[in-house]
């Protein structure tokens, strides 16, 4: 988390994306600025190919950020590491990650906020899950007592692992958890029955699912578990305050367009998302949430959960860790 060697990173992120970083670039040539508009403004937003970032990928390809005066340039990167590269040596304004990593980044020192929920405003949004391989007898939550369960450690993965378990009656600790950093890999594992089960987010739960694993717990119900947001410094904050108001109001029409009509944006999302092929075509395009501030008590579980595990450096509160009145 603490690498810093970005401009290796952001090169080999640039060049290994081309179609995001394609999308970017549409509508977004800059145009004088004329009486009573604000001036044109760069930001520059660090993005996965992950679900919740569709809606900067729609502003940017309908001309919404230029309509607000915005030049909003996609940085895309491929892995966390990457990204959080980038938002620690200032390469960019803002970036969409999860609250885990926010809080650790803030806690380290970073000064940021965050700005918006991107995914997650209710449970139902961008679920997790914890899945058992093909051939595993683990059929529910209880039956993980002493088997094993493919995670990243000291992240979203396994705080919701946690939070599933601890909801079905088992205390993590009577789990044996395997750190397998990289999902794909815990994808392979769990089927070839090389792992009793793993937690994954979508499209992989749909595509494990598909090849015969089966859901033993998910965070759909209870407990808001899984959230990401959208994080900005708070020097685009304090030099761009305006700017970053802009850029929500093209966020909000970008999710209205999305949820209004989400089949117009398939082959996008399909193109920047990563969708398994065998399950793109019947792969539904994802509900938004309009731009909006994690509750408080989601916001204190997750600081929590960390606390215990002793990995805050420094005091996070919920006062100083969301940006206020930026829509």
């Amino acid at each position: 988390m603490k690498c810093k060697a970005y401009p290796v990173y952001f090169l080999a992120a640039v060049l290994m994306i081309t179609i995001v970083a394609g999308v970017a670039g549409c509508g977004q040539s800059a145009k004088p600025t004329t009486e009573g508009q604000p001036p044109m403004t760069t930001l520059k937003i660090g993005l996965l190919p992950t679900e919740d970032t569709m809606p900067v990928l729609v502003a940017a390809k309908e001309g919404y950020f230029t309509a607000e005066n915005l030049d909003v340039e996609v940085i895309p990167f491929q892995s966390p590491v990457e990204s959080q590269s980038a938002f620690q040596s200032g390469g960019i304004d803002g970036m969409v990650t999860d609250m885990i990593v926010a809080a650790l980044l803030k806690s380290a020192g970073e000064d940021l906020r965050i700005t918006s929920i991107a995914f997650g405003a209710t449970p139902q949004e961008g679920p997790f899950a914890i899945i058992a391989a093909p051939q595993s007898t683990v059929k529910t939550v209880a039956d993980l007592k002493g088997k094993s369960i493919g995670i990243s450690a000291n992240s979203i993965i396994e705080y919701v692992t946690d939070g599933l378990l601890t909801a079905g009656g088992v205390d993590p600790a009577e789990v044996n958890k395997v750190t397998v950093a990289k999902i794909p890999l815990r994808v392979e594992m769990l089927l070839n029955n090389k792992i009793d089960a793993i937690t994954v987010p979508e499209p992989q739960i749909s595509y494990v699912t598909a090849e015969g694993a089966r859901v033993i717990a998910e965070d759909t119900k209870g407990d808001n578990l899984s959230q990401s947001v959208i994080i900005m410094t708070g020097k685009t904050l304090n030099e761009k305050h305006d700017a970053v108001i802009r850029f929500f109001k093209a966020y909000t029409k970008a999710v209205n367009a999305i949820n209004n009509q989400p089949e117009q944006y398939r082959d996008l999302f399909i193109e920047n998302m990563n969708i398994p092929a065998n399950i793109a075509a019947k792969y539904k395009v994802q509900h938004y949430p309009l731009p909006q501030l994690p509750a408080e008590q989601d916001v204190n579980r997750v600081l929590t959960w960390l606390d215990n595990k002793q990995l805050l450096k420094n005091e996070v509160t919920y006062g100083d860790f969301l940006q206020q009145g930026l829509y």
